[in-house]
């Protein structure tokens, strides 16, 4: 698997690697360090040429988005039913609310999310893992003791990130759907089946000048869908087990293999004042390029609220 991370504002050189330069660089920024082996042409400047590289205009959004973070487990009993509820709530406003299952509990990998021979499939990835340690462990006082939780853009309702589902998660989730926009994202993303390969450029507008914290951007590969077994109650099924259980929004990793992000530096400003950042990334062979997402999301580093989080389809 190839990821790799670039961040830059300003590029005036031309440094020579696998990446076959011919000509100079735009005054874009255009990334020395991006695998540009995954890019069928081999050549940033036939990127650039093509039109791929991006030139962003003015975002009009004005609409804060709400992540829902869904702490799972496909042996979990419990957790279908929880699942159905933050789903049913999700469909009330598709464009602006994302689920994410988050296959782990509070100390990471528990008895919820192995895998054995009636629950083969393997639905916990690294991140996951240390993203349910981090609420579960790292913060004092965290009453998140088991699935199933939910974190809704990490605000805190009693002093509490994570929540069961029900009232509380429909009253976190309206009250940032309300609340002003802070943080804008824009990005656009390329992918080549010929080599897996892509191109993920984003654009961060810090829209709140009051915001002092540092701030992190994270790129979540998420798999749409996929059926495998679920243990379930059973007036559910008789057996207990529902064999084609649809897994939805499943966090399969970062593409940049950092949990918590990348935090933004002055080195990531571009002359207009907004931060940029680009990434390449190799889609592993065992996904589907037309099953897979990502969710682009911004938070703070002090508060760890996500301020805002948007969805590009790499197909």
């Amino acid at each position: 698997m190839k990821k790799i991370l670039i961040f830059t504002a300003v590029l005036a050189t031309v440094i020579a690697s696998c990446d076959k330069v011919r000509n100079a660089y735009p005054t874009n920024p255009v990334s020395t360090t991006l695998d540009w082996s995954l890019y069928p042409d081999g050549d940033s400047a036939h990127y650039v040429a093509q039109g791929l590289w991006p030139t962003f205009t003015a975002n009009s959004n004005t609409q804060r988005n709400v992540l829902i973070e869904d702490f799972t487990g496909h042996q979990c009993v419990n957790c279908p039913a929880s699942t159905a509820n933050m789903e049913q709530l999700i469909a009330t406003n598709p464009e602006h609310i994302f689920g994410l299952a988050i296959h782990a509990g509070p100390t990471g990998l528990t008895g919820f999310q192995v895998t054995s021979s009636e629950y083969p499939t393997v639905l916990y990835s690294d991140a996951g893992i240390e993203t349910g340690k981090h609420f579960g462990q790292d913060i004092p006082g965290s009453t998140f003791l088991g699935n199933p939780a939910f974190c809704v853009n990490r605000t805190k309702a009693n002093n509490q990130f994570t929540s069961n589902a029900g009232a509380a998660i429909a009253n976190k989730t309206n009250t940032c759907l309300a609340s002003s926009i802070r943080i804008n994202i824009q990005a656009v993303s390329n992918y080549f089946p010929s080599t897996r390969g892509l191109f993920l450029h984003t654009e961060v507008d810090k829209i709140d000048a009051s915001i002092t914290s540092d701030l992190a951007v994270v790129v979540c590969l998420v798999e749409d869908s996929l059926i495998a077994p679920q243990l379930v109650p059973t007036s559910m099924d008789p057996d207990g087990k529902d064999e084609d259980y649809i897994h939805r929004d499943i966090f399969r990793g970062t593409i940049d293999g950092r949990t918590f992000g990348k935090v933004l530096t002055a080195s990531d400003l571009g002359t207009n004042g907004k931060y940029f950042v680009s990434y390449s990334y190799q889609l592993p062979a065992q996904y589907n390029a037309d099953n897979m997402k990502l969710y682009i999301y911004v938070y703070d580093k002090t508060t760890e609220e996500i301020y805002q989080v948007i969805e590009k389809h790499l197909l």
